[in-house]
């Protein structure tokens, strides 16, 4: 009789932990499901099926919504959780900056009339340094004579030393980190606005 009582208790716990497994369509069951899904207000998602996850509501909600359910129902025909922007208006960076809008094939105007936002100082200028090692000395080089290690492999690379670049601007610079020219790509998804601003001051000292 002790016998068939363990091997009963033994295949009714083989059981509860195979029904824990999921796969496929059935994700199995979630424990506290409250702390998987929160009651707050997701800005990245946007559920408007009321009674989507009915079978796994463990809060009464107010409205009567199901446990995924997440739109915002006050805001707008749309309910969406990220709320647009007022009409009309424009973005700006923390600082306060507006987007910059240039074309590519502005480099002129950029720089005969783009004018650097930071100051001249030793901080500005220190923090443009470690930011030109880390995004522009492998094709530039050090000292900005167009001698990194990619320019062996990647002819064509410019000397900022040179006669034909030893007075651009910083505007000059910004542009060309911002869209590219010629070999060099766009840099403006990895160096930020305000980045490419100090690597502008920094490659300036390298010209004197």
């Amino acid at each position: 009789m002790r016998f068939v009582k363990t091997l009963f208790v033994g295949m009714s716990a083989a059981m509860l932990l195979a029904s824990c497994g999921a796969g496929g369509d059935n994700q199995g069951l979630e424990y506290a499901p409250n702390m998987y899904h929160s009651v707050a207000y997701e800005p990245y998602t946007q559920i408007v099926d009321e009674d989507a996850g009915r079978w796994v509501t463990s809060i009464e909600y107010p409205d009567g919504h199901a446990e995924y359910f997440n739109s915002n129902k006050l805001n707008g025909k749309y309910r969406m959780n990220l709320r647009e922007p007022a009409a009309n208006t424009v973005p700006r960076n923390k600082q306060g900056w507006l987007p910059y809008r240039l074309g590519k094939d502005s480099l002129a105007f950029a720089a005969a009339t783009q004018k650097n936002p930071l100051d001249s100082t030793a901080a500005i200028v220190g923090e443009g340094k470690v930011l030109y090692e880390m995004y522009c000395d492998h094709c530039h080089g050090p000292k900005g004579e167009g001698n990194g290690k990619v320019a062996d492999k990647y002819a064509g690379v410019p000397n900022y030393k040179s006669d034909a670049l030893k007075n651009i601007s910083e505007g000059h610079i910004f542009h060309v980190i911002t869209m590219g020219k010629g070999l060099m790509w766009s840099h403006a998804s990895q160096v930020s606005v305000e980045e490419r601003w100090k690597i502008a001051k920094y490659v300036k000292t390298l010209q004197k």
